[in-house]
């Protein structure tokens, strides 16, 4: 009994530890199941992002779900882990391609020699070409959108010209150190490209654990895939899912995206929680519905659009998402800046994109 005891409080005190060095880090370590953790992210919703990392702790290997913005935050998810366990980092699978889930991959190659990387057949084209040039226009206007961000702060104005709310500020200031910590860490950032590319699906077994890898359709990217632990009732979403605020984006495919959302609400056995990219882990389904069916409306009314042979600006005039803005933004100017940034400009965009090729293919 004592014996029990004493390895009982070596394991508390192990995640305790984890969890205080992931607190200083800018995260908490949350534990779902036996093996199963997640490093989510604690910075308030913003226009800038680090990724959520999850551990998969085999009895022999550990598997990890997305790197980081940076090697620093990559080396402090890194400290978080190695107070979990000492086993050795065998895969290491990029839900997508964009910079905040794989920058950090050079830091894990680093720490675990041997180590490879999972992702879609599409993601190494995608860091090679888009990934690689929208990361040059950033870096162009990164500084001064941080130097904006602190000058907004100073002054107590938001974007929107009002006074600045308390979420304002405190999203504005995280949002600069993300962008500032990138713009100086960018330089010695190295691509480090997929070792192991699949179209549909690679499913791992470690023991009685079952490790789903899954490509379910084009979505945020055309290369999303997800981690689905079925024993464990645990799906990891990537940035298919992100809370508060759906990130549709310039490189999403909205129609597909709720095509994609529906094939992730199918899978069986149902999951207990899902692990967003981004924010807090979600234990109801609810919010996936409600994004599933705003970017069911959004294809909808642009593809209605298109049909009327609408220009971009005109079919903006034409879309109505407000019931699922009321249900997603509520009251917080914040969530309202982040849902026009994404949902209502670029998402609009690449429906609008979707909508005309689908016109054009469908002419004889």
């Amino acid at each position: 009994m004592r014996e029990n005891l004493r390895g009982m409080r070596r394991v508390f005190l192990v995640i305790a530890l984890a969890a205080s060095l992931a607190a200083q880090a800018g995260f908490k370590v949350e534990k779902y199941a036996e093996g199963i953790y997640a490093c989510i992210r604690d910075e308030p919703p913003g226009l800038m992002f680090d990724a959520n990392v999850v551990f998969i702790v085999n009895d022999e290997d550990v598997i990890v779900v997305d790197a980081n913005l940076t090697p620093t935050s990559a080396k402090e998810t890194i400290a978080a882990l190695r107070q979990i366990t000492k086993r050795p980092v065998r895969y290491l699978v990029n839900t997508h391609w964009h910079i905040d889930h794989v920058s950090g991959n050079a830091t894990w190659r680093e720490s675990y020699p041997g180590i490879e990387f999972i992702a879609h057949t599409s993601a190494r084209d995608d860091m090679l070409r888009t990934g690689e040039a929208n990361k040059k226009e950033y870096l162009q206007g990164a500084p001064g959108f941080a130097a904006k961000l602190r000058d907004n702060v100073a002054k107590g104005e938001s974007f929107a010209g009002k006074q600045i709310t308390a979420e304002e500020r405190e999203a504005y200031l995280a949002d600069a150190a993300l962008v500032e910590s990138y713009v100086r860490e960018a330089p010695s950032i190295e691509m480090v490209l997929p070792t192991i590319a699949i179209d549909s699906r690679l499913t791992l077994r470690r023991g009685d654990r079952i490790i789903d890898i899954r490509h379910l359709g084009a979505g945020h990217s055309r290369a999303d895939l997800v981690v689905h632990l079925p024993n464990e009732g645990v799906l990891v979403a990537g940035d298919l899912v992100v809370h508060p605020v759906p990130l549709v984006g310039s490189t999403s495919f909205p129609a597909e995206y709720a095509a994609t959302l529906g094939r992730l609400l199918e899978l069986k056995p149902k999951p207990k929680i899902i692990v967003p990219g981004h924010g807090p882990a979600l234990r109801k389904d609810d919010y996936v519905w409600t994004t599933m069916r705003m970017l069911e409306a959004m294809a909808s009314q642009v593809g209605a659009a298109v049909e009327r042979g609408e220009t971009l600006e005109q079919a903006r005039r034409s879309v109505h998402l407000d019931k699922f803005k009321a249900a997603i933004v509520g009251d917080s100017p914040q969530r309202d800046l982040i849902f026009r940034s994404y949902v209502l400009q670029p998402g609009v965009a690449a429906a609008y994109e979707e909508a005309k090729q689908r016109k054009t293919a469908a002419k004889p």
